[in-house]
Order: structure tokens, then sequence, then C-alpha cells
């Protein structure tokens, strides 16, 4: 049997390999000059960019049974995260899990947000813990922020943690996206660490597509425009210099828009984006591997961090990158966007002389505008997502869309969508 895959991205390559692991025959047809769709990494003059701030959760069920985790050489955060606001900088982390004493002391000390939404954050985590995945996203769904507030939290908590840390995750801080989703990221932020590999995010798509390769199944810079038909059944692929490849079944592996072209099926239509900009300079701007949020109501830069303090290797030896990111893709040049986001990161560094100075040294290096980075997951949109079988023989979906926006979730479609067509197999 041999299968055409349209799209490179984690959940294609997963598929494709389940599919070449099974014996079958495979050929991945990838636009792009790499793999990996949306988590990708580029490198220049020794520095590593990733295209968007992006970062992979350990307790990622289906990241384990993919990934072997010892060869991406994962350089973890540290848990919690920097709130920045008014000219303060307060630590919020998990005293369980945070195994630097002054950031626990001085979480403890902090006012930046009420001892009782600190017991309620305590809690909810060993709830989730507690309970398996299924079961936490069973029943009924909401707003993340009804969700927040059915269960205890202060405005104060929404707004200076919540709301910025989870619309670094969502791209959007009102908090509408689906509880189930934030149950689902804060279930993986307790289990786990929050990780980046040494040589970039972009080394995950890089070791799924490594078998591949190497047995010749992926050609890159070759667009899919068309879907070949006889009658109703899908047959194959139409290349953009017009050649026609003939296959057993085709794969749609990639983002909903470009599915929904090529299928003629309806894919879920709403998206989110984001902006993301680097800065480098010779000096430290601080220490420690947290997350700094900006809590301002009128924050542009929502989330930033000098990622090479996380993996040093981001950087070459001597220097140090700072990555910032905006949430949507706001309709401004390169030298508006940097001037832009450095006055937030002054005004997140406020009254901080010794930071502001070195603030001030780090040169721009690169922006990556993502138009389309998730699809958009209000309350109760998950139990219509597309199926990874099409209903039109020879036809199927790999891709987040048909399970959630999520690395994890990119991965799940995979490999149900192997398992699907290895099912239908002589």
């Amino acid at each position: 049997m041999h299968t055409l895959v349209i799209g490179a991205g984690l959940a294609g390559l997963t598929c494709a390999r389940a599919l070449l692991r099974a014996g079958h025959q495979v050929s991945v047809f990838e636009a792009d000059d790499d793999v990996g769709g949306r988590v990708r990494s580029d490198t220049h003059n020794g520095f590593t960019f990733d295209r968007g701030f992006q970062v992979l959760f350990t307790a990622y069920p289906a990241a384990r049974r993919q990934l072997v985790y010892p060869e991406l050489d994962l350089q973890p955060f540290d848990p919690g995260a920097i709130i920045c606001e008014g000219g303060r900088r307060a630590i919020l982390t998990d005293p369980l899990r945070d195994h630097d004493p002054a950031a626990v002391l001085g979480a403890a000390l902090s006012l930046v947000i009420g001892p009782a939404d600190k017991l309620r954050t305590l809690a909810l985590a060993a709830e989730f813990r507690g309970r398996s995945v299924d079961e936490l996203l069973v029943g009924p769904d909401e707003p993340t922020e009804a969700f927040l507030r059915e269960r205890g939290f202060s405005r104060a908590a929404i707004e200076r943690f919540f709301r910025p840390f989870y619309g670094g995750i969502f791209l959007d801080r009102s908090l509408s996206t689906s509880a189930k989703c934030f149950k689902f990221d804060f279930k993986m932020l307790s289990d786990g660490d929050t990780v980046v590999p040494a040589r970039g995010m972009g080394a995950i798509s890089r070791q799924l597509a490594a078998e591949l390769q190497a047995a010749g199944c992926i050609r890159l810079n070759t667009r899919v425009v068309a879907l070949a038909t006889e009658g109703e059944r899908v047959t194959g692929i139409t290349l953009a210099d017009g050649s026609l490849v003939m296959g057993d079944a085709v794969v749609v592996a990639t983002p909903a828009p470009e599915a929904a072209r090529l299928s003629g099926l309806p894919m879920p239509e709403g998206f989110v984006g984001t902006t993301n900009l680097y800065f480098a300079g010779a000096r430290q701007l601080y220490r420690g591997k947290k997350l700094l949020l900006n809590a301002a109501p009128d924050a542009f830069v929502n989330n930033a961090v000098l990622i090479s303090n996380v993996a040093p290797s981001y950087a070459p030896p001597g220097m140090h990158l700072l990555s910032a990111s905006v949430l949507g893709v706001p309709p401004l040049d390169d030298d508006e966007l940097f001037r832009r986001a450095l006055a937030d990161l002054r005004c997140m560094f406020a009254g901080d002389r010794a930071a502001l100075q070195v603030l001030d040294s780090y040169r721009p290096l690169r922006i990556y505008r993502i138009p389309y980075a998730q699809f958009a997951q209000p309350p109760g949109l998950h139990p219509g997502l597309p199926d990874n079988r099409s209903g039109r023989p020879g036809l199927f979906f790999a891709a987040e869309f048909t399970e959630a926006s999520s690395i994890n979730a990119a991965m799940i479609s995979g490999e149900k969508c192997a398992a699907a067509l290895l099912e239908g197999s002589p």
C-alpha cells in the first residue's frame, strides 16, 4: 500500500513514520524547504531562533510515545514566572517543584497574588494530578475565565497571572478559550517539566523525520495543488509542476485552511496569530530560567524570556538571546515592531536601573510573523472537529484540527490517522 502524505508537520511526520515502520510505502510532500511546519528553528551566527516562542511539556502523552527525550538534550525552564507590573517584578512559583530556595521564599512573601489564590492553585494542581486526562475533559465546556471564577480565583490572580500566562499559550489574553484546553495544559504543567531542546524546537521535527529522510520518503519544496480523484475516490495528487502522483490513500496533513482548499470539506475557521521578536546582547538581562509575564492591561509584549538562560546553546559563547512574544500580527514594519517591543520591555523592567542599562545594549536580530499559529478553540468546539477519516474513499486527515491545537494533539492525530489506515489495509 502506497500512502501519499501532504505536509511534513508533526502530524504528517508522526503518521508517515508509523506507516513506514509498519512496512508500508509512504511519500511525504512538503511545500517548504524543511520539515516541521510551525515547529522549526533557524540558526545564524551561533544563535538559534525558534519560529515563534514554543515549548515542550514533557508530560505530553503522545510526545512520550513518539520522542526519545535523551536525544533531544532537553533544557528545563524553572517553574512559575516573574510577574511584571507597575515597575515591580514579583516571583510566582510552585514550592513543591522549584529547587531555588530564594525563589520559593520570594514567591511566598510576594503579595502580587494573595495567599488564598496561591492555595487554590496548589489545590487545583493536586486535584488534576490525581485525575486522568479523559476524566478531566469529560462533561460540558465553558470559557477558561468562567472556570477560574467558579473555582474562586480573584480578579487580581486572573489579571496578573492567568491572563498573560495562558494568553501566551492560547495566543489570546481574553481567556475565552475552552476550559478543557486550560485543564489539559494545567495538568501537563503540573505533571512534568517545561523544556526546549538544546538545538531548538526544530529538533523535535528533525527527530520525527529522521527515519523517513533516511528512507528517501520526504520531498521538500514540492507543493501539492490539488487532489486527483476517480468518482468519489481520492486516488492521488497533482503537484505544482503539473505532474500527477498516484497512491492507494492520501493523507492531508496541513493547517485547516489548506485542508479545506484541497478537500473542499468544512474545517475550523477561526485562528490566532503571534509575532516573535529576538534581541541579543553581551550582558545577562536577568538571572534564572523563569518566564517574564507582562501583567499591564495595555501590554504590547505579552511574555518574554532570556532563552539563553534556559538553553545556553541558543546563543554563541559570551552572548545572550532574548525572546519577546506579541499576540497577533500588528500591521507594523520591522523597525516599529522592535521599537514598540523594546519600549514595553523597558516598562517591564522599570525601576531596575542595571537591567535597563543592559536592555539598552541589546540589538534587534530577527522577527517572525505567524498569522496562523493556532486554530481558535472556543468552548464546545472539540466534539465537532473533523475525523481522521474524511468520509471520502482514499482520503484521510492527520493534523491538529482533528484534536486540539498543540504539539501533543498533532502527534495524536498522526497516530490515529496511521491506525485508521492500517486498519483498512489488506
